[in-house]
Formats: structure tokens, sequence, C-alpha cells
């Protein structure tokens, strides 16, 4: 019997732990600025490198934050503070910026509809400078996410995504240069227009 008490009560504080780690709701100050805002939910030092904009996306006012993780290793996770029904926010993951030769910057953010879907989606594009001994100059990477849903904690990355993928707008020391398409939401929307979007 004491067993299964002690059972029941791990099964209990494991279940609270969960629902607590699972979503947290942060109200916004008055007059508190979008930085100022994300700095003081995210628990982020200026050290960080913190970034914060605020659009509205499918209705409701989303305050994207991207910032630096400390270390040698370091990456840039971008999450997106968005504003509930209920008056709350919600921080939602969207992606994480990985080491390519460095961290990488969010270049730009933006979204797109589909015919077939009303909601929007997000796109994302990442830029990492590149120098190195044989080329230098920016590798970019283009990621499209699903709009999440009522209680989702971290996006979709959309299987539209494959067609953008990553490349270089690089000169090599040989002379040879590549560029890539895809620096802008522009430039991602022209493409993405005859898919329906």
């Amino acid at each position: 019997m004491r067993f299964r008490a002690l059972s029941l009560g791990l099964v209990l504080l494991l279940g609270f732990a969960f629902s607590a780690a699972r979503a947290q709701d942060f109200s916004r100050a008055p007059g508190e600025t979008d930085l100022a805002f994300a700095k003081r939910v995210l628990r982020l030092s200026d050290d960080s490198d913190p970034h914060a904009t605020t659009a509205v996306w499918n209705g409701l006012s989303t305050t994207f934050v991207d910032y630096q993780t400390p270390g040698e290793n370091g990456e840039r996770p971008l999450v997106a503070l968005r504003l509930t029904p209920a008056g709350v926010y919600r921080e939602i993951a969207v992606t994480t910026g990985e080491q390519e030769g460095g961290v990488p910057d969010i270049a730009a953010i933006g979204f797109t509809g589909a015919e077939h879907d009303p909601a929007r989606k997000l796109i994302v594009i990442l830029a990492w400078a590149q120098r190195h001994y044989d080329f230098e100059g920016t590798l970019y990477e283009v990621r499209i996410f699903d709009a999440p849903g009522p209680d989702q904690t971290s996006l979709t990355l959309s299987k539209v995504s494959e067609k953008f993928g990553m490349g270089c707008d690089c000169g090599s020391r040989d002379g040879k240069t590549t560029s890539f398409r895809f620096k802008t939401i522009a430039a991602v929307k022209a493409e993405l227009k005859p898919l329906g979007y």
C-alpha cells in the first residue's frame, strides 16, 4: 500500500511538472517595448545579442525574438511570443539557426498565404557570414513553417521548404562566384506564387 501511495504521488508530481513546463503565459507591461518584453520574459541578457520585432500573424500580435546562446558553439534560437485570445502571450519555438562557420543572423521574417489554406505560413531566412581561405560571402537558408494550432508549443517545418534549401552568395579565390536567389521575402513569395501561394 505504501508503494502504491508513493507511485501515485510521483505520478501527480510528474504530471504537475509536465503541465507547468508545457506552456507558460506572459503578460506585457503597459508601454513595454518589444525588446524589453522579450528580454524580461525569456530572461535574456544584452550579451545574448537579442532582437525583437512584432507583426500581426493570422490576426494575432506576435513578437518574434532571436538571440545567441553562449559558448564557442553558440546558436541562434528564434521564438514567437504570440498573443492569445485570452490576452496573454505564449512562447512558441520557431527554429534554431545552427553553427555553419559561425552563428547566423535572421535575415528576414515574412508570411505567405495559400489558396488551399487560409492560415498564412511563416517564412524565415537565415544568413551565415562565411570567411574562409578559399571563399567568402554569405550562406542563406529558407525555412517555411505552418501556422501553429491553439496549444502548439513549437512550429512544424512545411514541406514546401524543400524547394528552397540552402545556398551561398559567395566568391572564391579562383574568381568563381555562386549566387542564391532567395535572399528576400519577395523572392521567396515570387517562387511560391505558381504553386498557389
